[in-house]
């Protein structure tokens, strides 16, 4: 690769690229191991970074302290105990990645120690990579993801900075699935009413896979292969109360949208876009760049709210805490 630009792959190459996402997913699953994740991103302003452990073994992943995975449940440790915010599987396979995307593979550097493959994305007819994934060659585990600015400049990359793996970290890793003594699992919802309003595609490529619904809140997952990207509805008002986004990025920033002014927050694992529209608050959240955000928020209901922003349902926020 010279100068950022990226070679035009072979129908092998890009066969090869795909086979090689399913075996990060396969690893993602069924590995075991015990790291330190470091995450660096920058918000519109000024750069960030944190730090978090993260274990892994007979299903359960650990992200620090608060956050655990297990199977397809997420859950959340706050004051009052553990709760778990989601118990779904998304049954839905996907579109196809190389719908959007064109991959080419290298060798990669050492990440934590460990050789790699380098994954270099570009969306299809663009000539520059917009992320690349650092794949340890041993276990097929991504250890490195990075997001490019238009210099090919990384403006948000999630590493391990340590990690072990193998059977020998089981039995440090596995502590078990807590007992969950609050929930807010959401339901499948098929059929809402208004002023709910589903969508089945939006922005660049993203596909709706699911709609759940838990209280007032409604959830539309959506993906383009390589990238997740959830809307959140609920009914009411955004309010002068300054509520952060998991205590990382203060107030979030005041953006532009098809001509509206919303709210966009940058955290550790992503970026969230808030807006009201006809007594219903939108909260917009994905790991993809920010252009895919607003693309697909441009696709949704808005309308400026009258001078009232920055409410954000608690159970959307907890879904941005790290540690």
């Amino acid at each position: 690769m010279v100068n950022g630009l990226l070679p035009a792959p072979g129908a092998a190459e890009e066969t090869n690229a795909v086979e090689l996402l399913d075996r990060v997913r396969e690893a993602a699953q069924t590995e075991s191991f015990d790291g330190l994740v470091a995450v660096e991103w920058h918000d519109g302003q000024q750069r960030h970074a944190a730090e978090v452990p993260v274990r892994s073994a007979g299903g359960v992943v650990r992200f620090g302290d608060e956050v655990v995975g297990a199977g397809a449940r997420r859950m959340v440790n706050g004051i009052d105990g553990w709760l778990s915010l989601w118990g779904h599987d998304v049954t839905t396979h996907g579109p196809s990645p190389m719908a959007k995307y064109r991959f080419t593979v290298e060798p990669g550097p050492d990440v934590a120690g460990r050789p790699t493959e380098m994954l270099a994305v570009a969306l299809v007819g663009a000539s520059r990579p917009r992320e690349r994934l650092y794949v340890d060659r041993a276990s097929d585990l991504l250890l490195r993801r990075e997001l490019l600015d238009s210099h090919g400049n990384p403006y948000r990359s999630v590493a391990f900075t340590t990690i072990s793996t193998g059977s020998t970290v089981v039995a440090a890793a596995a502590d078990g699935t807590p007992r969950v003594t609050r929930s807010q699992e959401p339901a499948p919802a098929r059929h809402l009413k208004a002023p709910y309003k589903l969508k089945s595609r939006i922005g660049s490529g993203y596909r709706r896979l699911g709609a759940y619904k838990s209280g007032g809140v409604v959830q539309q997952y959506f993906s383009d292969g390589l990238h997740g990207l959830s809307v959140f509805e609920q009914r009411g008002h955004l309010k002068s109360t300054d509520t952060d986004l998991a205590g990382e990025t203060g107030s979030g920033r005041r953006v532009e949208i098809a001509g509206r002014t919303m709210r966009a927050y940058s955290a550790s694992v992503g970026e969230a876009v808030i807006w009201e529209s006809d007594g219903v608050v939108y909260t917009a959240v994905t790991d993809a760049p920010w252009s895919d955000l607003a693309g697909a928020v441009r696709d949704l209901p808005h309308a400026d709210p009258p001078g009232r922003l920055r409410k954000v349902a608690q159970a959307v926020v907890s879904l941005f805490r790290w540690r």
